[in-house]
C-alpha cells in the first residue's frame, strides 16, 4: 500500500501540522479566505475571496490596498485597516462588512473575522479573514440607514457594561423607552435609570448627546453579539 492509500501515513498530528500549507488549505475551500501583510496590502485570496469580493478575472491584487481594487468595497478601506489594527494588537477582531458583494454584486451584510499571523519570534506579520453571510433578527428593528458599512461586533470604548450596551443600541436607533424596556424585558423605570448612567459616564444629558457620542467613537457601528443569529434573510 502506497503513502497516498495508508491512513496512518498521513495522521494528523502536532508535528505533521507543521507540514500544512495555510495557504494549500485556503485553496481548497469553498469558503472565503485571505491574508493581509501589517500594512494592510493584500497578499493572497482564494478563489472563492475572488469572487465573493467580486474582483475582476485577471486583476493582479498582490500588495495593493483596499482602495486600488475596482470594486465596491474599496470605499471602506479606512475602516478595514482600522480593523485590521484591532486583530492585530488583540489577538483577533469581529467585523461585519455590508457592500456590493459577489459576482452579481448584490448589497448584504458579512461575518468576516479576523485574526494575527505571528512569526517564529511572536512578530505580526499581518492578518488572515474568512467571510460568512448571516442576517440579523429584523433589519426594521436596527438600521434606517440603508448603505454600506462596517459594523463591528467588539464595542470601541470600555466604559460600559453589557447591559448598557444593549440600553446604547436600541436607544441609538431613537426607539421609546418603553419600547426599549419591552425589547429587553426590563422596566420602564429600569431602562431609564441606565440610561441616566450612560448619559452621567459620558458627561451628556440628552439622547442627541449619546448619539453624537457613538458616532464619535464608532459606537454607532457597534451590534451586540447576541442580537445576532443565522437562518434569517436580510439584504441591506
Amino acid at each position: 500500500m502506497n503513502e497516498h492509500q495508508n491512513p496512518e501515513s498521513k495522521k494528523l498530528t502536532r508535528d505533521f501540522l507543521g507540514k500544512i500549507s495555510m495557504v494549500a488549505m485556503m485553496e481548497h475551500s469553498k469558503m472565503p479566505w485571505g491574508i493581509r501583510d501589517n500594512q494592510s496590502r493584500m497578499v493572497y485570496i482564494n478563489q472563492a475571496s475572488m469572487d465573493f469580493l467580486n474582483i475582476p478575472r485577471g486583476f493582479d491584487f498582490e500588495g495593493r490596498s483596499d482602495e486600488e481594487f475596482p470594486c465596491p468595497w474599496s470605499e471602506l478601506a479606512d475602516e478595514f485597516r482600522a480593523h485590521d489594527r484591532k486583530a492585530e494588537a488583540n489577538e483577533g477582531a469581529e467585523v461585519i462588512c455590508t457592500s456590493y458583494y459577489g459576482r452579481e454584486a448584490k448589497l448584504e451584510p458579512y461575518y468576516a473575522p479576523k485574526f494575527p499571523i505571528y512569526d517564529d519570534e511572536g512578530r505580526v506579520l499581518g492578518t488572515f479573514f474568512y467571510a460568512k453571510k448571516f442576517s440579523f433578527i429584523s433589519i426594521n428593528d436596527f438600521f434606517s440607514h440603508l448603505k454600506p458599512s462596517v459594523l463591528t461586533l467588539d464595542p470601541p470604548v470600555d466604559i460600559f457594561t453589557e447591559k448598557e450596551l444593549d440600553i446604547i443600541f436600541y436607544a441609538f436607533q431613537k426607539l421609546s423607552l418603553k419600547d426599549i424596556a419591552t425589547k429587553l424585558c426590563l422596566s420602564h423605570r429600569t431602562v431609564e435609570n441606565r440610561l441616566q448612567g450612560i448619559y452621567d459616564k459620558i458627561k451628556v444629558n440628552s439622547l442627541e448627546g449619546l448619539i453624537e457620542y457613538c458616532h464619535a467613537t464608532g459606537l454607532d457601528r457597534h451590534v451586540p453579539k447576541k442580537w445576532l443569529r443565522e437562518g434569517v434573510e436580510f439584504f441591506w
